[in-house]
């Protein structure tokens, strides 16, 4: 704006105080629009950053909770056969007859082999 009187005063321009203003509002405006613009594309860049960071952990945490439900039933299973084998012993020990008599832990782990090859199987179909 200085730089404009003073050009006024010399003679070399012949602008009005309102025309001078409103060409020094003109720069003005641009160049915070500019500054505007350039801030909002940040904001906006950050902003879909934050969506999908959140996004991801939503992912993350219902994965974590389908693997909590599993490993929950996979420790009620595994309750559920301790009961089981402990009634068991129980009920052999009363016929006079001890458990480890039957090899059940070799039986166990051939059936739970065999229920994993099936398991595989019916997922690649």
């Amino acid at each position: 704006m200085k730089r404009l009187l003073k050009q006024r005063k010399a003679g070399e321009i012949s602008l009005m105080d309102e025309e001078i203003y409103a060409k020094i509002s003109l720069r003005v405006n641009a160049t915070v629009g500019i500054v505007v613009r350039d801030e909002c594309e940040k904001l906006r860049k950050e902003a879909d950053k934050a969506m999908n960071e959140a996004a991801e952990a939503k992912k993350e945490a219902i994965s974590a909770n389908e693997q909590n439900k599993i490993l929950t039933k996979l420790k009620d299973v595994e309750t559920e056969y301790k009961v089981t084998r402990h009634y068991l012993e129980k009920f052999l020990n009363t016929l006079g007859c001890n458990l480890s008599e039957f090899n059940m832990d070799k039986d166990f782990e051939e059936s739970n082999e065999e229920y994993n090859n099936e398991e595989v199987k019916m997922t690649r179909k």
